[in-house]
């Protein structure tokens, strides 16, 4: 016979600025002794079953044993409300978990807090009167002589009233912002919140922070962030216009999209020309007096000087001749449209993370894009910063540097 017992953890929070659900931990004894204990999750709106078991690090090799455990019939087809009962570890392993995916919100903000400076206690208990506060679920931030208690229990206010006899502020912990305000206030200064940098000339990055300030020893910017979304190119690009970031470590997202190619032209104005079409095409050029004849595409470009008699001569033999201008941009677009290619003037617009229109960052960039039966190609005479270069590829762009 099986006995069971349940031990309801409270609202857990997904993250600082979710919604909160609920997760009852069952606890089934069989008579043998075994001691098997579960996690009961309520399905949310786009929840698939592997990603519950991604959230509560189940193994992919139980998928079978939760099918038959909840008696689903299809475990593609799951729907909101619907309880679904997950098989675990431990208890102090599920615990863990559950904290882990209740607090990481909040876990990014106390990381952040130590790295501008702020001291964490996270161990032990504090006692007040007949209640016993744990630490490791209410830590205990000091920031110089100040220290604060972030409140995840629900404090009465005759507690609070007592740790304020005592010198310790109780700050709400599913909004530390206040805390994490006075480290920052104690080591920078001219504090801004929730602005815009904008820097560069022809290439333009918009830039949104939740905190803006002066090192007090370097004068440095300083922009300070508490989601972890600016990729180490971005940080490196604005650190090339003199600014620094500081957020929790960054995690590639789930839509990273990869490295972009890079092709830097040398020589002269028909050397770049040359390099393009066996860049676009794999054809090879072959000189002439008056420029080059691209045998496999019937096509001659060739400069200004050449004579009639010479032009009759070339489109005789089948070529169609484009003279050159002088605008190597603008060259470039009338020939690759002789060839034919898609190829366009546009602004590039890449923002921060990708798909967010520009939550943290918006970066443009005018070029000419061509488009390749292999890949689509960006090309720019030049960039604002060296900096620009690396971030570019890093958002996946095929860039060309003429």
């Amino acid at each position: 016979m099986v006995k069971r017992a349940l031990l309801i953890l409270s609202l857990l929070t997904v993250s600082s600025y979710g919604a909160t659900y609920q997760i009852n931990v069952v606890k089934e004894e069989p008579s043998a002794g075994v001691e098997k204990r579960y996690v009961i999750y309520r399905v949310k709106r786009g929840d698939t079953l592997l990603k519950i078991m991604k959230k509560f690090k189940v193994p992919r090799r139980f998928l079978y044993r939760i099918v038959q455990i909840n008696r689903l019939k299809n475990p593609n087809l799951i729907y909101p409300g619907q309880e679904i009962k997950l098989p675990v570890g431990k208890k102090e392993k599920v615990e863990r978990r559950i904290l882990k995916g209740r607090r990481s919100g909040i876990e990014r903000e106390l990381h952040l807090i130590k790295l501008l400076g702020g001291r964490v206690n996270r161990e032990g208990y504090l006692f007040v009167g007949n209640r016993k506060i744990s630490l490791r679920r209410n830590p205990i931030v000091k920031v110089g002589e100040e220290q604060f208690l972030l409140d995840f229990s629900g404090l009465s206010s005759s507690v609070k009233q007592k740790l304020a006899e005592v010198g310790i502020s109780v700050v709400n912990g599913k909004n530390v912002s206040p805390v994490l305000e006075k480290v920052i206030s104690a080591n920078f200064s001219s504090l801004q919140k929730n602005g815009e940098l904008i820097v560069g000339e022809n290439d333009v990055l918009t830039y949104h922070y939740d905190y803006l300030a002066y090192n007090r020893y370097t004068g440095q910017r300083t922009v300070i962030n508490t989601s972890p979304d600016t990729p180490p190119t971005l940080k490196s690009l604005l650190a090339a216009y003199g600014i620094a970031v500081v957020e929790p470590p960054f995690k590639v997202p789930d839509d990273w999209e990869g490295w972009g190619r890079l092709k830097i032209l040398t020589g002269g104005g028909l050397q770049k020309i040359e390099e393009l079409i066996k860049l676009f095409t794999g054809s090879r050029g072959k000189k002439i007096p008056e420029g080059l004849v691209f045998p496999k595409l019937k096509l001659a470009v060739v400069y200004d000087y050449i004579t009639p008699e010479r032009r009759t001569e070339l489109e005789l033999q089948g070529n169609r001749v484009f003279v050159l201008k002088g605008n190597f941009l603008s060259d470039v677009e009338s020939i690759l449209s002789l060839i034919p290619m898609a190829n366009k003037f546009v602004k590039l617009v890449l923002y921060e993370p990708p798909g967010t229109k520009g939550k943290r960052s918006k970066f443009v960039i005018e070029g000419l894009l061509v488009s390749t039966p292999k890949r689509d190609w960006f090309m720019v005479d030049s960039v604002d910063k060296p900096e620009e270069i690396p971030y570019l590829r890093y958002r996946g762009v095929n860039l060309i540097i003429y």
